[in-house]
């Protein structure tokens, strides 16, 4: 392998290897752009309501096609738990998430929209109220297989401090395809003070502002004042609403010196379009705006602000740009 890093470094710096990678903020296929959790941190028996953004080239919201079907599933075990701790390392646990095991949850859709799913709480009561349980591994501390009593006397602090940290798997099946897959991070908490979701986005056009913070779909950005027209090949600032203070929150963390300390949120910006592009993929305060160059040929099209807290927490909204 080392013999063929300089010939392939040699063929990068002449130009005779062509590789053309796809900028990230393009939509030309069936992608996730986004998965949310609500709420991303759920009180202990609190169900959680999970929302995919799953888009393609055309703009269409995919979940809502007829030949398109989500299936969401959560591995919730004593060993997801303890891995998710970051505890994994010296736990002998082992759990059963294939396909039809019994630490596998499937979630439903019932009673939701199409890009939605729930997770009961009662699914993961029982596993939490197994782990808080005390056994025989002194002290009051919990029987745990690999786990010597300062790592589950550290798991215990996690559950009750921090949280519990889990994650769901969605798969995107088109025909009865699989085509995407994504991951997303929630947590069960027994705080009083769980973390929430940005605010539905909220930014400008050169200036003129669209938001999804009214009384319609959160998920639709749409003009404050009048349509938002742009020149076909122009350079139009993007700049989010200046508001991070007001919705950015704190959340306990376990360090690397087994104690509980405070991080801050922090939030990023991802921008997605069909077509033109992008000077930034993702931006963070305090340069958080970035400039699209708008198509050349004219038409409407599709812009996405997907924006994240740096925790658990995600917003989305969609807007449809006219370009002439």
């Amino acid at each position: 392998m080392r013999r063929l890093l300089p010939v392939l470094c040699l063929l990068l710096s002449t130009g005779c290897l062509d590789i053309d990678f796809d900028s990230p903020h393009l939509i030309q296929y069936e992608r996730i752009i986004g998965l949310r959790a609500e709420p991303p941190e759920a009180q202990f028996g609190e169900d959680v309501v999970f929302t995919a953004l799953v888009v393609d080239e055309t703009g269409a919201n995919l979940a809502m096609e007829p030949d398109v079907e989500l299936r969401w599933s959560v591995c919730v075990s004593l060993a997801a738990i303890v891995r998710g701790a970051g505890l994994g390392a010296g736990s002998d646990l082992e759990d059963d998430c294939r396909e039809g095991g019994d630490d596998l949850v499937r979630l439903s859709a019932e009673g939701l929209p199409p890009d939605s799913a729930r997770l009961p709480g009662a699914a993961v009561v029982a596993v939490i109220a197994e782990l808080m349980a005390p056994g025989g591994g002194g002290g009051g501390l919990p029987s745990i297989p690999g786990l010597d009593p300062g790592s589950a006397r550290s798991l215990l602090t996690v559950i009750a401090e921090v949280g519990v940290p889990l994650s769901v798997r969605l798969e995107v099946y088109r025909q009865g395809e699989l085509i995407q897959t994504g991951f997303k991070r929630f947590a069960i908490v027994m705080r009083e003070d769980p973390t929430t979701n940005p605010p539905p986005p909220r930014f400008a056009f050169d200036g003129a502002f669209v938001s999804a913070r009214g009384e319609g779909d959160p998920t639709r950005c749409v003009p404050e004042a009048g349509p938002i027209v742009l020149d076909a090949g122009a350079e139009v600032a993007l700049d989010p609403d200046d508001d991070e203070e007001a919705w950015l929150e704190t959340y306990p963390v376990f360090n690397f010196d087994g104690e509980v300390q405070e991080n801050e949120e922090s939030a990023y910006y991802s921008w997605f379009v069909t077509a033109g592009s992008m000077a930034d993929d993702i931006t963070q305060r305090p340069d958080d705006d970035t400039a699209w160059t708008t198509p050349e040929e004219p038409g409407t099209y599709p812009l996405w602000l997907v924006v994240r807290d740096g925790h658990l927490g995600m917003s989305w909204c969609q807007v449809d740009v006219e370009v002439r």
